[in-house]
């Protein structure tokens, strides 16, 4: 046990030092939403077996959809996320489970009057003939705000995964288009330790930005990977709006841009239930709001 020493008098005090873990660190770590699921098998259906939660983020009770797929929604019952917060998800996915990730709202990234971005961390870890999938609602950056994602994935081999994620150019209707300070995103995946797919994107908005990259003049953007067995004989594609194809290493990527959300919402949901049926076998998500 450490002892204060006692003052000794004419000298001044010495200062004294924030235990480890404390001090400046305390006030970030009082700003970071904890969120560590563990999922396995329970009397033959995947089940929720430990969790760790930190507010702001929580889950509602899990249930399974009519194909088996325990859908578990991540919420955060704030406004949004403000610069210098941090979210932290960690998800492992035992041998045999078959799980769906959801939010239940969109991410709402706040101005930034200080200029430190809102960060979130995502890991997931995926056991051999395992189903992990990760389809949030939509990133929305507000007008002065920044935005920093890592999300990594960790298969054995022989298990699945998908990720899809969409990217809001701003508050169209309010009239905040690429108004944002910036939005950082890295998606990595490793099959067995090796590395399968990694895309990075770095969105900054110029002064006389109007198309950045894919984006062109369209303000909603689509991004994902699929992992699998099986074989994509019919890529779903539409001309202009959404793009699917393979990455060197055998992951199905896919990338989507429209003018409106809900048209890429649609052709989303529609890429995906394509995938999941050749890579996967799988039956459609009939999921239940």
């Amino acid at each position: 046990m450490d002892r204060a020493r006692p003052a000794v008098p004419g000298r001044a005090a010495a200062p004294q030092r924030a235990p480890r873990g404390l001090g400046l660190s305390l006030l970030a770590r009082t700003r970071t939403g904890v969120l560590h699921l563990h999922f396995g098998v329970r009397g033959g259906r995947t089940a929720l077996l430990r969790d760790t939660q930190k507010a702001p983020l929580m889950v509602i009770r899990p249930f399974t959809l009519p194909c088996g797929t325990l859908m578990v929604f991540i919420v955060n019952p704030t406004g949004g996320v403000l610069g210098g917060d941090h979210s932290e998800v960690r998800v492992t996915a035992g041998e045999g489970t078959r799980v769906l990730i959801l939010t239940q709202s969109a991410t709402r990234v706040q101005p930034s009057p200080d200029g430190r971005a809102a960060t979130q961390e995502l890991h997931f870890e995926v056991a051999a003939g395992a189903r992990l999938e990760y389809h949030p609602e939509r990133t929305i950056p507000f007008a002065g705000s920044a935005y920093a994602q890592t999300l990594t994935a960790d298969l054995a081999p022989g298990a699945e995964f998908a990720v899809t994620e969409t990217l809001a150019s701003g508050r169209v209707h309010a009239g905040e288009r690429l108004a944002f300070a910036s939005v950082l995103t890295r998606t990595q995946v490793n099959v067995a330790g090796r590395r399968v797919y990694l895309d990075r994107q770095r969105v900054v908005p110029g002064a006389h930005t109007r198309a950045p990259g894919v984006w062109g003049e369209c303000d909603y953007h689509a991004t994902g990977v699929f992992i699998g067995a099986g074989e994509v004989q019919e890529w779903p594609a539409l001309p202009g709006g959404l793009a699917t194809g393979y990455a060197a290493s055998g992951a199905a990527w896919l990338r989507g841009a429209a003018a409106r959300g809900p048209d890429l919402d649609r052709a989303l949901a529609g890429a995906r239930e394509s995938l999941r049926r050749q890579l996967w076998g799988a039956a459609p998500l009939r999921v239940r709001r």
